[in-house]
């Protein structure tokens, strides 16, 4: 196994490393600091997959890592900001249930295609970054009422593409 092939893990790595640093910052009213471990940890989002697939070095433990590394960074982000009563504790609960919703849903093999839940994480992303960078309470709102949304169209994507494929295998 060649060094490039670690490359995809190291960069999903920093997300794990970004998650107490962007906690801490934010706490501590560094805001500017925190937008940009925030960025830093969205282009290793980007990069982490792009390089696999272009050194044909994709796993599915390289697929869970990248989501958990995602989960760890959102939930460390979101904690923060309900900490600092920017968000409703409620919303920690929501991305939780969204994760085992997906762990439980991938049975432990190839994720269930979903195609809204896909865009889950990036949208959790895009709004913690969006929430630092326009943090009024009305943006904030928005925000969440669009989140619930998307929750509720992967929940049901899930739920018809399960029963769908259930269907295909007794034909």
């Amino acid at each position: 196994m060649s060094c490039q092939s670690y490359i995809p893990n190291i960069l999903t790595s920093v997300r794990f490393v970004a998650a107490p640093l962007f906690f801490y910052t934010f706490l501590n009213d560094l805001f500017l600091i925190s937008a940009s471990i925030l960025v830093l940890a969205l282009i290793t989002d980007v990069l982490d997959g792009y390089i696999a697939r272009k050194l044909d070095v994709t796993s599915d433990m390289g697929a869970y890592l990248d989501v958990t590394s995602d989960f760890v960074l959102i939930v460390a982000c979101f904690l923060a900001y309900v900490i600092k009563g920017w968000y409703d504790p409620l919303i920690l609960l929501l991305i939780i249930a969204m994760f085992l919703l997906f762990v439980a849903t991938s049975g432990l093999k190839k994720p269930v295609y979903d195609p809204m839940g896909k865009y889950l994480g990036g949208y959790l992303m895009l709004m913690i970054l969006a929430s630092i960078l326009f943090p009024e309470f009305v943006v904030r709102q928005i925000l969440f009422i669009v989140l619930i949304l998307i929750c509720l169209t992967s929940v049901l994507t899930r739920f018809f593409f399960i029963r769908r494929s259930k269907e295909l295998q007794s034909l």
